[in-house]
């Protein structure tokens, strides 16, 4: 009886990206950016014996005067009041804060924008394990009998979509051979096939006379002949019930 195939699945990995966006822009675009820098650094010359001026904002373009209206992030001066979160609009001078696509968030809404592991239900903040259309922290994927992390490791799903390390999975389904007490269960994935006699299982190859090891065939007279629990060929059954 042939066994069924075992379904192996592979868990895919994802960094979470909160660096910055890159420009990859076209000439034009590039050429925009020169000019923007030009006329910022003409206008901080034009603003150079202004009393307290210390730059322009980079999100308004305004003139930032006083040290304390103005502080420095991201390799660029803002004024306090316009380096703010993207979703509240609160300031973020003194406080954690994220930058992602181009996007700064303070850190509660930062995490609002992240995923959250399906197993201890908090975001993910480094890297994303994807597996069962579903996702995980990496140290959260667990075999649900050993609690092995899955993390790299090829699984298994039962009935109930549990998520099971291949060995469990085989101990908990494979059937065991009555003669070598191993399990019977399928190599890298090919199909292999247990014998059933007296109600046991067996490997094919195991399925042989005890006393000579003569493996059973199909052939007339070199069957399996049971006697008393034993597998016996036809010569050494003779002798056992003689």
């Amino acid at each position: 009886m042939p066994i069924p195939t075992l379904t192996i699945f592979n868990a895919t990995i994802e960094d979470v990206n909160v660096v910055p966006a890159q420009l990859t822009s076209s000439t034009d675009a590039k050429n925009q950016e020169i000019d923007d820098l030009t006329e910022m650094m003409m206008r901080c010359l034009e603003n150079a014996d202004v009393e307290d001026f210390i730059g322009l904002c980079a999100k308004c373009k305004e003139n930032i005067i006083g040290h304390e209206n103005g502080c420095k992030a991201l390799g660029a001066l803002y004024h306090v009041h316009c380096f703010v979160c993207q979703k509240c609009r609160d300031p973020l001078v003194k406080k954690p804060f994220y930058h992602t696509d181009g996007l700064t968030y303070c850190e509660k809404d930062y995490l609002d924008t992240l995923e959250k592991c399906d197993v201890c239900d908090e975001h993910i903040k480094e890297r994303i394990l994807r597996a069962v259309d579903k996702q995980y922290h990496p140290e959260c994927f667990k075999c649900t009998d050993c609690g092995n992390c899955l993390d790299g490791v090829p699984f298994t799903l039962d009935s109930e979509n549990n998520v099971l390390c291949v060995q469990c999975y085989n101990k908990k389904f494979a059937y065991t051979c009555k003669a070598c007490n191993e399990l019977i269960v399928s190599e890298d994935g090919a199909e292999t096939y247990r014998i059933i006699a007296m109600d046991k299982d067996f490997h094919v190859a195991c399925y042989k006379c005890e006393v000579c090891d003569v493996k059973f065939t199909n052939d007339e007279g070199k069957g399996c002949y049971p006697h008393e629990d034993r597998l016996l060929c036809h010569t050494h059954y003779k002798e056992a019930v003689a």
